[in-house]
């Protein structure tokens, strides 16, 4: 197939006489009253009747004046649908059709023209006129008599001389339909022309000069003649004398529309019924002699040719349509599914008339399922099914044109309209997508993806965005894993639609869902399998506008929820605990707020429930959600001082930052994601260990062992959120203010959990690390406790913020036991966010130890800091300064510790001392042979040496010798630390191990 695209200009052109769209009878003149075609009376345009009496008969060339009126019993009948299926008017010797007195010597003929009659008589042997002045005098008239007592007499000017007249007699036939053609010009005399055969040619003319006195008048009936008895058909006439080219063309028109035959100059026959009938709006370029050429043409369709890059003598085009009437509208082709107009045209070519512009008005084609994005096209092929075309041009719109230029034709071709409006998988392959082997890829926005049943599954392995998916009855549409999916209206699933891995979908509207069908969207999410652990779920289908846990399926089937506070994985399906289940929308923080769900109860999509792990022996226990896809806007009212459970409603991930931004009037800014931890054992509240990860706008921090209800044992073992939330997962947020809380489609977006993009809080932390490409800096602190457990902190820069207390940048957190946290004037944060990192900054801490021991603090990571930036940990108490960018700060600590003893600087204040020991990290090795604890790069001036427990208690003072070792050998096993005092009272912990 050659596909070939232009892109042109539309402009106006001038050719041979005629300057304006040649839209007159085979495209030569035009209908608007300027050009040389004056009259035009179609079967197929203008009539008024009552009952089936011609009132008035509208000039089709556009000029008013000669519109044809008539009244009573001299009216003439329509006959409809006759003609090869279209009208005709049939006189009956008594009738007419006249001008008014319109007639000027600016508007009419004077001493030459071209005519062309399509008739035929009841009788041979009638006196009468088709067509005459009214009066028809001798002194001066414009007539033909078709026929005349058995002759054919045309007359312009004075009657009756050989200069005004051309007779015929000797003929046959009246009383068939012919095309009766006639020129009349002063230098070439006077020609006729029955069926584009020539049968006479008279020398000279003379004038008409009776214009202000007579009217014109279809049918005699008058003064000096007879009326017509018989049929007419179409009846044109130029004002001048029309070139051979252009007789032929109109000769070719004719015939065609009303099924004639031409003895002469028959180029089109794509109106014969071997070649289908392409009957109506025929028009025609060519040259018949050296220079008598026509080189633009449209008529009565809607397809105009021009500009042939060649033409020569002998050289034709002709197109004709295959509806009289068309009601333009588009239809799927279903070979290659695209829409096509449901008209076609056929061509014929005489020699080599080369190539041409071509131009559609396409003012009555309905385009409104032609995309933006989409082109409109020609095409031209050698068969009518358009299957393969072998030429296809994208056409240029301008207002109500699309255009094509140097488009070739070859002879018996044909040609339509069409636009590409869907991507298509039939069963076996896919049809007009961009992608390898016609697949949807990303530049297919404007595309409907249909999927269709057949003897394989469609297989997206690229990233793909569409207009809409509609995947039919028993149809399978595969989406490979990590593969997004991307369409901007709606889903319609009569079939099977699977997510496969982390495959996503992303719908763009902004409206209320419209998505349906009978069939389903199928997407799988792993979550824990600890017997004893909690997953926050969110389903990202719907069936009837809600979900029940109940639809809930393993890959074996549709999961059974079981009695009693184990889940049972030996089954298939799996059965699970319906005890666990539970949603929240309630005062924050209060546990009674917590509601009983049942596998059966309607959850709204946004809304999240808890459910606890299968107990298989695999890390991870996998879970299949099959419905409609959730979409579009799903909003929930809430009241100031509540929590609420929500989740990530969409089988896509759901961006965090944007969900809070559009939602910080309501909400204080920050999502909290239940992390239960791995070393969790038990179904007992009190024993839990489990807390809460942290994401605002400014960064996230890991989970913190939760105190009071539950243990305050245990640390996480997954990575930070990310502002991705991923498909299924469940978040609290805290309202603070009363209102509408939303969810919609421009929170979407498309992340990996395998990139670390997204995090699913389920088992420990991938080892793929993530693309970071946010570039504001960041610090995480650490904060070890003596039971081994450790929490954390976090600091972080952004312009948005400020030195206050900023929603949606800082995180509020209420102290609790062996906790640290940033106090503020009136707060205490777990995330705190500045506008910019100031190395005069101190940053107060505030610290709460109920459990005497050591406790570490350190810099957990750091994202963008300066190399050369300090950090240290202020000792208010002992005024001592940690560089923590150095060494981690181990510290024995009591309940008694002040909350404000410590703080974070980035530059010494000189009036407090610093910890250093020497330029050399101090560190200890433990050899187990010797029982012996050797110190390395200790100073000379360090003093005492502290040994204690990991619950703080002095177990013994030891003393060095010159090799800085100290023996253990009365100590048990075990872990310690050793803190070492300077003569400046400098204090430094260092932590080791006895076995």
């Amino acid at each position: 197939m050659d596909v070939i695209k232009r892109f042109t200009l539309l402009c106006g052109i001038t050719f041979f006489n005629f300057t304006h769209a040649q839209t007159g009878p085979g495209g030569v003149g035009s209908n608007d009253g300027n050009s040389n075609l004056i009259m035009w009376y179609r079967p197929d345009s203008g009539i008024s009747t009552t009952s089936s009496s011609i009132d008035s008969w509208t000039n089709a060339a556009g000029i008013s004046d000669f519109d044809l009126l008539e009244s009573g019993t001299q009216r003439p009948t329509l006959l409809s649908g006759t003609l090869n299926g279209l009208n005709e008017v049939h006189f009956n010797g008594n009738n007419r059709l006249r001008t008014g007195l319109t007639l000027s010597s600016s508007n009419f003929i004077i001493n030459e023209a071209s005519t062309f009659v399509v008739a035929k008589a009841d009788n041979i042997t009638q006196q009468s006129s088709v067509y005459t002045t009214d009066p028809l005098e001798n002194s001066s008239r414009f007539s033909a008599q078709i026929p005349w007592n058995g002759n054919v007499i045309y007359d312009l000017g004075a009657c009756c001389s050989t200069d005004a007249r051309i007779e015929i007699a000797g003929l046959y036939r009246f009383t068939n339909y012919s095309i009766w053609a006639y020129n009349a010009h002063p230098s070439s005399g006077k020609q006729l022309y029955r069926n584009a055969t020539l049968i006479g040619d008279e020398n000279n003319t003379t004038n008409y000069t009776s214009q202000a006195s007579q009217r014109f008048n279809l049918g005699g009936n008058t003064t000096n003649t007879n009326g017509f008895s018989g049929n007419m058909a179409e009846i044109i006439i130029f004002k001048s004398k029309i070139n051979d080219s252009q007789r032929i063309i109109i000769d070719n028109y004719l015939a065609a529309k009303y099924n004639l035959a031409l003895d002469s100059y028959d180029l089109y026959t794509q109106d014969d019924p071997a070649n289908g009938n392409f009957d109506y709006h025929v028009a025609g370029i060519g040259q018949f002699g050296n220079f008598d050429n026509h080189t633009d043409s449209q008529g009565t369709g809607i397809v105009r040719m021009h500009n042939p890059s060649k033409i020569s003598k002998g050289d034709f085009l002709f197109w004709g349509e295959d509806f009289e009437s068309p009601s333009y509208n588009f239809i799927t082709n279903t070979i290659n599914y695209t829409e096509q107009l449901n008209s076609k045209w056929r061509v014929n070519r005489s020699k080599n008339i080369g190539s041409v512009t071509i131009s559609f008005d396409i003012s009555s084609i309905d385009l409104s399922g032609l995309q933006n994005c989409s082109a409109l096209q020609l095409v031209i092929d050698n068969n009518g099914d358009f299957s393969s075309p072998e030429k296809i041009y994208d056409l240029t719109i301008s207002g109500h044109t699309a255009t094509a230029t140097k488009v070739d034709f070859k002879n018996d071709d044909y040609f339509t309209l069409r636009y590409v409006d869907q991507i298509v998988w039939d069963g076996t392959v896919f049809h007009n997508g961009s992608g390898p082997s016609n697949a949807p890829d990303t530049r297919d926005s404007c595309y409907k993806f249909t999927v269709k049943s057949g003897a394989n599954s469609a297989d997206l392995y690229f990233n793909a965005h569409v207009r809409a998916i509609e995947i039919e009855s028993e149809a399978i549409l595969n989406v490979i894993s990590g593969i997004l999916i991307e369409t901007e209206d709606n889903v319609t699933i009569n079939g099977t639609f699977n997510l496969l891995g982390e495959a996503q979908l992303i719908q763009n509207h902004r409206n209320i869902s419209s998505n349906s069908g009978t069939g389903y969207l199928s997407i799988k999410q792993q979550g824990t399998s600890n017997l004893y652990n909690y997953n926050y779920w969110s389903a990202p289908v719907n069936r009837n506008g809600f979900w029940k846990i109940a639809y809930l399926e393993d890959n074996s089937g549709v999961i059974t929820f079981k009695g009693g506070y184990d889940a049972d994985p030996t089954t298939s399906p799996i059965s699970l605990s319906k005890y666990w289940l539970y949603t929240f929308n309630g005062t924050s923080g209060n546990y009674y707020s917590w509601k009983k769900v049942y596998p059966n109860t309607n959850i709204s999509p946004g809304l999240g429930y808890t459910m606890k792990g299968s107990g298989s022996v695999t890390n991870e226990q996998e879970y299949v959600f099959k419905g409609i896809p959730n979409d579009g806007e799903y909003n929930f009212n809430v009241s100031s001082g509540n929590g609420i459970l929500l989740g990530n409603p969409y089988p896509s991930a759901l961006d965090a930052d944007q969900f809070i931004l559009e939602n910080l009037s309501v909400i204080d800014g920050t999502l909290s994601f239940w992390d239960q931890f791995e070393t969790n054992s038990s179904h007992i509240l009190a024993q839990y260990q489990a807390g809460y990860a942290k994401y605002n706008l400014m960064m996230a921090i890991p989970a913190t062992a939760l105190s009071g209800l539950i243990s305050s044992k245990g640390t996480t073992s997954k990575p930070l959120p990310t502002n991705y939330i991923d498909v299924g997962q469940a978040f609290f947020v805290n309202v603070n203010n009363s209102g509408v809380l939303n969810f919609n489609n421009g929170q979407r977006a498309f992340a990996k959990e395998t990139l670390n993009e997204t995090v699913f809080y389920k088992t420990s932390s991938k080892s793929k690390a993530a693309v970071i490409t946010d570039e504001r800096p960041k610090i995480w602190f650490s904060f070890g406790l003596p039971q081994g457990y450790t929490k954390f902190i976090g600091l972080g820069y952004d312009i948005r913020a400020t030195y206050g207390y900023d929603k949606g940048f800082d995180t509020e957190t209420s102290i609790s036991q062996d906790n640290l946290l940033w106090q503020t004037e009136d707060k205490t944060l777990s995330i705190q966010a500045l506008p910019e990192l100031n190395k005069d900054d101190v940053l107060p801490l505030s610290i709460k130890i109920k459990t005497n021991g050591a406790y570490t603090f350190s810099i957990y990571k750091m994202e963008h800091i300066p190399d050369d930036l300090n950090i240290f940990l202020v000792d208010h108490v002992e005024n001592t300064y940690y560089n923590l960018r150095e060494n981690d700060v181990d510290l024995i600590l009591n309940s008694g510790t002040p909350a404000d003893r410590f703080s974070i600087a980035f530059k010494e204040d000189t009036t407090l001392s610093t910890y250093q020991f020497s330029e050399k990290k101090i560190y200890a090795t433990y050899d187990k042979n010797t029982e012996s604890l050797k110190l390395h790069n200790l100073p000379a001036d360090a003093s005492a040496l502290n040994i204690y427990n990991a619950v703080g208690q002095l177990i013994t003072t030891a003393r060095r010798d010159s090799s800085n070792i100290i023996s253990l050998s009365e100590i048990n096993d075990g872990v310690y630390f050793l803190n070492a005092l300077s003569k400046t009272q400098n204090l430094k912990t260092i932590k080791f191990i006895k076995y």
